[in-house]
């Protein structure tokens, strides 16, 4: 990809590195450079965080999984269990931010 924010280019070292160490699952898809497929299957590990693939060049829609092990998998963006999981994630970042105490 040409133009990567930091976070990107964060999470393209770490699926390098993940791909370079053997992380993963054969069922799932997972991350080398951008997603180019992806998995409709359920990931196997404990998801922590996400991020959403827009289609560009060579890389397809899709959303990026990262688990507790800093495995990355590339899931079909509309998937049931999908949709479900960002939305649990979304949801405790939102609580976690919640139950911090302000510095104001």
């Amino acid at each position: 990809m040409t133009t990567c924010g930091p976070v990107t280019k964060s999470l393209l070292l770490l699926a390098v590195v993940v791909a370079l160490i053997g992380q993963g699952s054969a069922a799932d898809r997972t991350v080398s450079e951008c997603c180019t497929t992806v998995s409709t299957q359920q990931i196997p590990e404990t998801i922590v965080d996400y991020m959403v693939q827009q289609r560009n060049n060579h890389c397809v829609n899709a959303v990026i999984f990262q688990t507790e092990s800093g495995g990355l998998y590339c899931c079909k963006h509309d998937e049931p269990w999908v949709m479900r999981k960002i939305r649990q994630l979304r949801a405790k970042k939102r609580a976690a931010l919640a139950s911090t105490p302000s510095s104001l």
